[in-house]
C-alpha cells in the first residue's frame, strides 16, 4: 500500500512537472527602430481615441483624470443613448457569455487596479455626452460618480492590468507589478488573478500602446526601459525586442 501511494505520488508530480503552460512564448531580437513601426499606428488604432470597444450594440469609450477618477461609456448603437460608470482607469473592454468585462488600472501612489462586470449597459445612468479624451487633457468635470449596473469582482493593489483579452471563455490579463519587475499572463479565477504564465520582467514601465485587432489579437508597443512588440494571438505570445 505504502509502494502504491509513492508510485502515484511520483506520477503526479512528473505529470506537474510536464504541464505545459497555457500560453506559449517566444522572444527574439532585431536589429531595428521601433519608431518606423509607430509611424505606421493609425490614430484611430491607438488608445489616443477613447474607443475600447465595439461589437453590434455597443461601442465603449473611456475617459481618465487619473487619481480624480475616470469612466466607460456604452453608446448604444440603435438610438445613440449614452450609458456610463465609474471606472478608474479603463485600459481594456472584454465580452464572455453577454456580459462586459471593464479592467481598470492606475499606477496612482502604489497602484491598484479593478475588473468590473456588467450584465446589461442599459442598467447603467445616462450620460449628455462622451467628453473628447485625450492622455494630455484633463477632463474630470465630466467623470461619472455612478455605480449603477456595475458589479466589481476583482479589487487589487501593488499590481497594474496592462490589457485584457479572452481565450477559450476565459478572461486573462497581462499585469505586472508595480515596479514593473514581474510581469505575467493571469487568469481571472474565482475573483483573483491566477498566475499562468511568466512574462520576462522589465516589459512595462510606462503604458504601452495597445493595438487590439480582436477579443485574442493583441499587439502592444513598449519603449521604456526595452523598446520592443509583444504580439498575442490566441495562445502565442511574441516578444520581439528592438535593438536600434
Amino acid at each position: 500500500m505504502r509502494k502504491l501511494s509513492y508510485i502515484l505520488l511520483l506520477l503526479s508530480l512528473i505529470n506537474c512537472k510536464n504541464k505545459s503552460s497555457v500560453f506559449e512564448v517566444k522572444i527574439n531580437h532585431v536589429s531595428k527602430n521601433i519608431i518606423d513601426e509607430l509611424k505606421h499606428l493609425k490614430e484611430e488604432e491607438t488608445n489616443f481615441s477613447g474607443l475600447l470597444y465595439k461589437d453590434e450594440k455597443y461601442e465603449v469609450r473611456k475617459s481618465c483624470s487619473g487619481e480624480w477618477g475616470g469612466t466607460v461609456y456604452f453608446k448604444n448603437r440603435q438610438n445613440n443613448i449614452i450609458h456610463y460608470a465609474v471606472a478608474t482607469c479603463p485600459v481594456s473592454v472584454n465580452k464572455i457569455n453577454g456580459k462586459y468585462y471593464v479592467s481598470n488600472s492606475l499606477a496612482h501612489m502604489t497602484g491598484f487596479s479593478e475588473i468590473l462586470e456588467i450584465s446589461d449597459p442599459e442598467k447603467m445612468e445616462i450620460a449628455k455626452k462622451i467628453p473628447v479624451y485625450h492622455p494630455d487633457i484633463i477632463t474630470r468635470e465630466y467623470e461619472s460618480e455612478s455605480t449603477l449596473g456595475t458589479k466589481k469582482i476583482l479589487d487589487t493593489t501593488r499590481v497594474l492590468i496592462i490589457s485584457s483579452f479572452v481565450y477559450n471563455k476565459k478572461l486573462y490579463s497581462i499585469i505586472s507589478g508595480i515596479d514593473g519587475t514581474k510581469t505575467t499572463i493571469s487568469e481571472l479565477k474565482n475573483n483573483r488573478f491566477e498566475t499562468v504564465t511568466e512574462l520576462p520582467e522589465k516589459i512595462f514601465y510606462s503604458e504601452p500602446i495597445i493595438v487590439k485587432k480582436a477579443e485574442n489579437d493583441l499587439e502592444l508597443y513598449f519603449q521604456h526601459p526595452q523598446k520592443g512588440i509583444m504580439k498575442l494571438h490566441d495562445n502565442k505570445v511574441q516578444i520581439t525586442y528592438y535593438e536600434k
